[in-house]
């Protein structure tokens, strides 16, 4: 009986392997598309938009100013660079940063430049965003953390109109429906967060903010240190 329970228990283990590795061929496929899709904007990689704020202010003032009202009223609400001071200590700086390559972002205002200038150690949230290729690594190992590992599918968890939404938005960026079929929401949402443009140019190498400061950080003989790994 024992035996059988033992025969059973690899025979469940090895099953979950296997529905391990599908999910992470969904979710390399889903990445390996994504990519693909990029590149068809990869010659155009200037990003543009709308500003939200400035249609609304055109289409309802009274909308916008409550906007407005609303956001001046959140304590500290405009502050990007903290300073962090204590008697006997030299000061720490924090930093509000966006996991972006667009220049606006990656050039620090001069406040926070001479921040940076002056410091020795620079902590990011992890350092595996600095290696892209072992960050990707981490989380295919952990596909729990991504995929499905059950009978679970996303449009299982959607309603119909979110459903609709959501092909809609995939089939404009050349994403078959398919390829997330197994994929959790949260990255999903973080992956199609990002304009085509955007990942266009993170995928021709381009860092974002963190990376940048961090990469610049080393070369400069500063101490680089994170917060927080990618897995575990």
């Amino acid at each position: 009986m024992k035996r059988v329970i033992a025969i059973a228990d690899r025979a469940a283990l090895v099953s979950l392997k296997l529905l391990a590795a599908l999910n992470l061929l969904f979710f390399l496929s889903f990445i390996f598309v994504l990519l693909l899709a990029s590149r068809a904007h990869a010659e155009a990689p200037n990003c543009a938009g709308t500003d939200l704020l400035t249609a609304l202010e055109k289409s309802d003032p009274a909308a916008f100013k409550k906007v407005e009202t609303e956001a001046a009223a959140v304590p500290n609400g405009k502050g990007l660079l903290w300073k962090l001071e204590k008697p006997g200590e030299k000061p720490s700086y924090l930093f509000g940063t966006m996991h972006m390559t667009d220049t606006r972002v990656t050039t620090l205002p001069a406040a926070a430049q001479k921040a940076y200038d002056g410091a020795g150690t620079v902590i990011i949230e992890t350092t595996d965003a600095m290696d892209r290729a072992k960050m990707m690594a981490a989380m295919a190992s952990e596909p729990g953390l991504m995929m499905f590992t059950d009978n679970t599918t996303l449009s299982s968890l959607l309603s119909p109109d979110d459903a609709a939404a959501l092909n809609k938005g995939l089939d404009a960026r050349g994403i078959p429906p398919a390829t997330v079929a197994k994929m959790k929401p949260w990255i999903l949402s973080a992956m199609m967060a990002l304009p085509a443009c955007e990942v266009a140019r993170q995928s021709a190498g381009e860092p974002v903010l963190d990376v940048k400061l961090a990469s610049d950080a080393k070369a400069s003989g500063k101490d680089v240190e994170g917060l927080e790994t990618a897995v575990g």
